[in-house]
């Protein structure tokens, strides 16, 4: 992303700051070190001056402040809240009046403890405190992420206010231009400004972020530096004072040395991961002969059902698998099978796997899944540091551990992979004519209750369960399937990302050309500590990785309810058209046309021109008002509900459709048995209608398949044919919603709207 740098002669300055406090034993700034780094960054301080006692106060001094007051900040490095401890006071600029003040306050700070360095002199700024003249904004290097630039409302209550009424909005930094307005303008906080003829203060805080831009990533451990890095810097507030300049009034800011290990993280030169998807030979390490429900022996028997023919059990024991299609040798080691290996899936018990790695890589193995848990999500760090080590030398890509590994449907004819050790009669992966979509899990057991949940709509060609991402992580099978032009939907579950994962995530997945739908796990404190006892990822950065995913244009599922239906959407609604967000509504009850109008989100009521209202009105009863939220009543029979259904979709006036149907209503063929004696039934013609039109249809069945034994086949039936269903219209239009967002912010580059 281009950008400015800071340039070097002011990079060396605000190294000296930091510098000169770190040789004091401090990796906080004091609050006039902040101003003299703003200085540099060309931002508005106000007039200020330390004294070390009272007896340096006098007349010379407090002429250089304009205002008839003067603020009193004490400067403690061991005091991060001044205010809270009595370390700020106002006064009159009175030489006598504020010599006694700062003797007070020093004497008053020692007695509680803290040891004053002085009492910083500022002139004191009048200005108002209305929504919107206090403005916060920071930055922060995050672990995962790299630098995050941070906007919001400032003052006093700034914490009050984003805990309880609005977070701060976030941003990756480095920003240009564009992405900074954006993130102004995702408050629409300019219109307040452009109201009150203000137009110029949107442009002094778009150029304060872009400076704060420059001076994080200079002093980050993410890109090139020299030896500090900036962990925090903020200003709370900013204000525009009564000649309207942009002026920062607090400052806070932390530093430390930095550490050269998190750059070279993301240097890392990683191999490609076909050699998991297409091997050439797969050895399953850790079969028992005696058990075959075994993990290692169930993987080796689905492997062998996908009609392989270049799979090896292994175990030291050696002999035979007594599978029921036949007996199959096991090998005594990689070495005694005599035939190149590309894919080995290591399923012994933690203590073992090291070993087993290590003869993985003396045998040429190009990729390795390790199936068992018991590493880093245990506290067991240094197996998993040495296992990595042994991969690194030879560029073998690891998987895992602690996951399930990969279902594949294979390419090109060639066979697929299988090492999700259940019972075929516990779970399978539906056979569908498309199979377009990629879901990729952190956590196996999800990946499975999510393709559950899609069986009658979707059949991936891939799932892949990556645990604990000692290697692989979300950025490199989300690099990988942009490029398989069979997948057209990514659908990601995420707990945590490690030390600079994060960032690279953001730029890979911001590159895919295809739709990435993340939930993001670990959102609470709670969820925090449940997602590191179980991957022992870095969690807890919820707001810096959803702000990541938005600015990297992705689409965030809130719920997981969300990340399975959005998925189904995009899935199904991938070839067809979107021509703009006017919605019409079809139903048959009329609190499902209220349910869908109240979750609208950016799309639009319909205006149905003339020729739609003229040929809806030869349809439906005198009684039925023609209206882009139509209430067909629960009269209308499959016939009416087609016609009405065809009318929309041909309507030049109409982008989008919704249509409700409460299948309890008299005239309708909905229940299994309607259907079987009616081919030509109302579910079967709205299959038909979406593919003749080619326009976003999603419906709302108000039961789904297996909810209720009578309806099993109607919501099954349009599933299965391409048209997504829901539960109610609500959740029907938010997911089209989210899907005709997509696609039109997509077109158009609205960078602001990708932040909403």
């Amino acid at each position: 992303m281009p950008h400015r740098q800071l340039n070097r002669e002011r990079v060396q300055a605000v190294e000296a700051v930091l510098e000169k406090a770190h040789g004091a034993g401090r990796s906080m700034l004091f609050e006039h070190e902040v101003y003299v780094i703003l200085e540099l960054l060309g931002l508005n301080v106000p007039s200020h001056h330390l004294v070390a006692s009272g007896d340096e106060v006098d007349a010379g001094k407090l002429s250089r402040f304009s205002s008839d007051r003067v603020v009193l900040k004490v400067v403690a490095g061991d005091v991060a809240h001044k205010q809270k401890i009595g370390g700020v006071r106002v006064a009159v600029k009175d030489a006598d009046f504020i010599r006694y003040s700062v003797d007070r306050m020093l004497s008053d700070m020692k007695a509680a403890g803290h040891e004053a360095e002085g009492v910083l002199l500022v002139e004191c700024i009048d200005y108002s405190q209305d929504l919107g003249n206090e403005i916060l904004l920071g930055f922060r290097e995050s672990d995962a992420f790299g630098p995050v630039i941070s906007f919001s409302k400032g003052g006093s209550d700034a914490e009050h206010f984003a805990q309880s009424f609005s977070p701060p909005n976030l941003i990756l930094a480095p920003i240009d231009r564009k992405w900074a307005e954006a993130l102004l303008y995702s408050t629409q906080i300019q219109k307040k400004f452009a109201a009150q003829g203000h137009t110029d203060y949107t442009d002094k805080i778009i150029d304060a972020g872009l400076r704060f831009s420059r001076l994080s990533t200079a002093f980050s451990n993410f890109f090139e530096g020299d030896r500090f890095v900036i962990r925090e810097f903020e200003v709370n507030p900013f204000v525009f004072d009564r000649y309207g300049r942009f002026i920062a009034i607090d400052g806070y800011a932390v530093f430390e040395k930095r550490n050269e290990a998190v750059r070279a993280l993301g240097k890392v030169e990683r191999a490609p991961l076909t050699p998991f998807f297409e091997p050439e030979g797969v050895a399953v390490i850790g079969v028992s002969t005696s058990n075959l429900s075994s993990p290692g022996s169930t993987i080796t028997e689905n492997l062998i059902k996908l009609g392989r023919t270049d799979v090896y059990a292994v175990n030291p024991k050696g002999g035979e698998l007594p599978f029921a299609s036949g007996a199959v040798p096991v090998h005594t080691s990689l070495a005694d099978i005599g035939r190149p290996v590309d894919l080995a899936i290591v399923s012994v018990p933690a203590a073992h796997a090291l070993p087993v790695v290590e003869q993985c890589a003396e045998a040429g193995v190009r990729a390795a899944i390790l199936i068992p848990g018991g590493f880093s999500e245990t506290g067991n760090d240094d197996v998993e540091a040495s296992i990595l080590a042994v991969a690194r030398k030879t560029g073998m890509r690891l998987m895992g551990p602690n996951c399930l590994g990969i279902i594949f449907g294979g390419n090109q004819g060639r066979p697929g992979i299988n090492t999700f050790f259940v019972p075929e009669e516990k779970f399978r992966v539906p056979e569908r004519e498309s199979r377009n979509v990629a879901i990729l899990s952190q956590s196996g057991a999800l990946g499975i209750i999510e393709l559950h949940q899609l069986r009658h709509a979707i059949s991936p060609k891939v799932i892949v369960s990556y645990g604990n991402q000692l290697d692989t992580d979300p950025a490199d099978l989300i690099g990988h399937f942009s490029q398989d032009d069979d997948v057209d939907v990514i659908g990601c579950y995420i707990e945590g990302f490690k030390p600079a994962a994060g960032a690279r995530f953001f730029h890979v997945a911001g590159q895919c050309p295809k739709p990435v739908i993340v939930y993001k796990a670990g959102r609470t404190e709670a969820g925090r500590k449940a997602t590191e006892s179980h991957t022992a990822s870095i969690a807890g950065e919820y707001a810096v990785a959803k702000a990541a995913m938005k600015q990297a244009g992705l689409v965030v599922a809130e719920t997981m309810m969300d990340h399975v239906e959005l998925i189904k959407t995009f899935a199904l609604l991938n070839d067809f058209e979107v021509r703009g967000n006017r919605l019409a509504v079809i139903a048959n009850a009329g609190y499902e046309k209220t349910y869908a109008a109240d979750n609208l989100g950016s799309l639009q009521v319909a205006e149905f021109d003339q020729a739609t209202t003229d040929s809806l009105r030869k349809v439906i009863p005198p009684f039925v008002d023609v209206d882009p939220l139509l209430d067909l009543t629960p009269m209308a029979d499959d016939n009416m509900y087609a016609q009405c259904i065809e009318i929309a979709l041909a309507s030049d006036s109409v982008d989008a459709l919704v249509v409700s149907i409460v299948p309890h209503a008299m005239d309708l063929k909905t229940t299994d048995s309607e259907m079987e004696s009616d081919p030509d039934n109302i579910a079967a013609r709205i299959v038909q209608l979406a593919k003749k039109y080619r326009k976003p249809v999603a419906v709302s069945v108000c039961v789904t398949g297996g909810a209720d034994a009578d309806y099993n086949r109607f919501g099954q039936t349009l599933d299965q044919g391409g048209v997504p269903t829901f539960l109610n219209a609500s959740r029907a239009t938010q997911c089209l919603n989210e899907f005709i967002r997509y696609r039109m912010i997509r077109r158009t580059g609205d960078y602001a709207e990708w932040l909403k």
